[in-house]
């Protein structure tokens, strides 16, 4: 066999083992890693970022992460202590009633410009803030909990301030991240 048509085979066999690959990936809905998945459509513009701004996105997301994780958490807690204790009413009888109002006035606002409701819970339209107060107002369902409700008042104030840079998409100080991450620390020290 000549060296050309020896090439020519290597190729069409190669095609041939290729169009397996894919026609099992597709029967058999997995990733054998042969396609190359499909550009996400923020790619086509995080590309025409500077340099500079994308590491710096990429430092800012772990902080976003455990943020996110932190803030919805609370709100769980919050949720399943005063639904258990105190029955399916609890956002009307033990939310402070400004909070109640701040969160339905944010609701309204994002159903009134056409937007998608991001929650069927009231709670989830309450600000990082607002779960202190409800902590306050609830000390005698809450105290137990905690080691230390003022401590908690305290930490969720200082965290509270941290949070502003996180999502306004600023970066953190070195300190400001040290900050964070004792924040925390100090949060999950504080339970019981």
């Amino acid at each position: 066999m000549k060296r050309l048509d020896a090439v020519r085979l290597f190729g069409m066999n190669n095609l041939a083992i290729e169009a397996d690959i894919r026609r099992l990936e597709k029967e058999q809905r997995v990733d054998l890693g042969h396609v190359q998945p499909e550009k996400r459509p923020e790619e086509e513009f995080y590309a025409q970022f500077s340099q500079k701004l994308r590491s710096e996105a990429d430092m800012m997301q772990r902080h976003y992460a455990v943020f996110y994780c932190l803030e919805n958490s609370i709100r769980e807690l919050i949720m399943e202590r005063l639904l258990e204790l105190h029955g399916a009413n609890w956002w009307d009888e033990r939310v402070p009633q400004n909070v109640r109002e701040n969160c339905k006035k944010n609701r309204d606002k994002e159903v009134g410009a056409g937007f998608t409701p991001r929650s069927d819970q009231m709670i989830d339209y309450s600000t990082f803030g607002e779960l202190g107060e409800i902590f306050k107002a609830n000390a005698d369902t809450f105290g137990e909990m905690f080691r230390d409700l003022t401590a908690v008042g305290r930490i969720l104030s200082n965290l509270n301030t941290l949070r502003g840079p996180i999502a306004h998409c600023k970066p953190l100080a070195g300190d400001e991240v040290t900050r964070l991450y004792l924040g925390m620390s100090d949060w999950f020290r504080q339970m019981s």
